[in-house]
């Protein structure tokens, strides 16, 4: 929310992140490359958080979560896919080789926030989000 503590602020990009990588998971093949960026777009505000100042850091979250919510409402389809069951680290591993092959940039940035995602909530079903992202990016 507007004039948010500095000191949450990774916490809710964070938030952010997780919900938008959770959200792909069900929703992510009616638009696969357009739907990574709800994810994609606050994660690499989390990355830019050390380089700000102290005054950009909650219009930043702010940008961020109305950014994931745009492309959410834009591009989201009305129903959602049963959610995926877990998968093992070893899927997460050669969904980052697959992820690296293929050499699109929208997949390897969604792994990457899906790996954060993982490291925060130790979620599998993140992992197998992973795998399921680099399929459908590649063949959209």
């Amino acid at each position: 929310m507007p004039g948010s503590d500095d000191e949450d602020v990774p916490a809710r990009l964070g938030a952010i992140v997780d919900a938008a990588v959770a959200m792909y998971g069900t929703h992510g093949y009616a638009s696969p490359v357009m739907l990574v960026h709800a994810a994609t777009a606050p994660n690499a505000v989390t990355r830019a958080l050390p380089a700000l100042t102290e005054t950009l850091r909650s219009p930043s979250l702010d940008g961020a979560r109305a950014a994931a919510a745009a492309v959410t409402a834009a591009f989201a389809p009305v129903h959602a896919r049963p959610p995926l069951p877990g998968a093992s680290v070893w899927t997460l591993t050669r969904s980052c080789g697959a992820g690296a092959e293929s050499g699109d940039a929208h997949a390897i940035k969604f792994v990457d926030a899906a790996i954060d995602a993982h490291t925060r909530s130790g979620d599998t079903a993140v992992l197998a989000t992973a795998a399921q992202s680099i399929e459908q990016i590649t063949a959209d």
